[in-house]
């Protein structure tokens, strides 16, 4: 019986461990990706909040600026005074 030359080199043995290289590889690079994009998701999620934050901040001065300006322009404004609800 006529065997192949890498025959004897390569056994059953050899497959699986090729087999389980490449697929640590593979598993590697995935991994790899899926770690920057979370790092990405994460600095995107950090950046969302401290602008979130500084609105926040900053609402929180100019609050009796604004409420200041409306009370002037609702007074100003010679609006007659109407009642929304009848009484009987």
């Amino acid at each position: 019986m006529h065997r192949h030359p890498l025959y004897d080199r390569l056994n059953f043995m050899d497959f699986l461990q090729i087999a389980l290289i490449f697929l640590i590889g593979l598993l590697t690079v995935f991994l790899t990706v899926s770690g920057v994009q979370v790092f990405f998701i994460l600095r995107d999620l950090r950046k969302m909040l401290l602008r979130f934050n500084n609105n926040l901040q900053r609402g929180d001065d100019s609050t009796p600026e604004i409420k200041a300006e409306v009370i002037k322009k609702v007074v100003k404004s010679k609006l007659p005074k109407r009642k929304v609800f009848k009484m009987r």
